[in-house]
């Protein structure tokens, strides 16, 4: 596989992402009758809404063989994923309330997802970067910096899926598992990289195991509770 028209999957992804948070953020703004959304979820959302058009302009570039202008634009993401790194952090943070007891479950929860979620973004970035001279692997990992957004966009859109007993982002979670048996399959007689995707899946399956598992413990609660005394926001 090439990936030559993975331009139009990050387009069809953005809009997925829009489409989620719609409800709860881009349809709030400038309604003088909604509480304002806070300054690091508007800084997040603008990080991110920058790196998928970083990933669709730079998948048209290598389309188009504009080699040179997709490097240039490259080097800007070593401005933009730490500042993305660091609006995420800070709109968890943010989003925490103490309570006499403690964290609660829920925050727990979701701080494990938003903070397993930047981890995988990292490590896919970090090794996108390191094999940025082999194109075949450089342009998998990049792939999978998209597939974190899958997670938080489609737990938010207004979709009427049947109740089960266990968490909600098994839907999620399992969809974005999908994605990479799909392109696992597809890359059966691939030469070279086709080890990313199949390594990329165990790292997500890591992190999901621990997310529906390990935000219960002892563990997580004290660094919950740690990480909400920070002086952070």
């Amino acid at each position: 596989m090439t990936f030559k028209n993975s331009g139009f999957y990050f387009v069809a992804l953005l809009f997925l992402a829009i489409a989620g948070f719609w409800s709860s953020y881009f349809s709030k703004l400038g309604d003088p009758f909604s509480a304002p959304a806070s300054h690091y979820t508007h800084l997040h959302t603008m990080t991110m809404m920058f790196w998928v058009a970083m990933l669709i302009s730079q998948a048209f570039l290598i389309r188009s063989k504009k080699y040179t202008l997709h490097k240039i634009i490259g080097t800007f993401s070593y401005v933009l994923v730490p500042i993305l790194a660091i609006s995420l952090v800070l709109l968890a943070h943010s989003q925490i309330t103490l309570h006499e007891y403690g964290v609660s479950y829920s925050r727990m929860y979701i701080l494990f997802l938003q903070l397993s979620l930047l981890a995988i973004f990292i490590t896919s970035y970090v090794l996108a970067i390191i094999y940025k001279k082999s194109p075949a692997h450089h342009a998998r990992f990049m792939i999978c910096t998209s597939l974190t957004l899958i997670d938080p966009a489609v737990a938010r859109l207004p979709l009427n899926l049947p109740e089960i007993p266990f968490s909600y982002q098994v839907w999620t979670f399992a969809l974005t598992d999908i994605i990479f048996l799909v392109l696992i399959f597809l890359e059966r007689r691939q030469q070279h990289g086709r080890e990313v995707f199949p390594m990329m899946l165990a790292v997500f399956l890591f992190f999901q195991a621990l997310n529906l598992n390990w935000t219960r413990s002892e563990t997580w609660d004290s660094f919950a509770l740690w990480f909400a005394t920070l002086p952070l926001t």
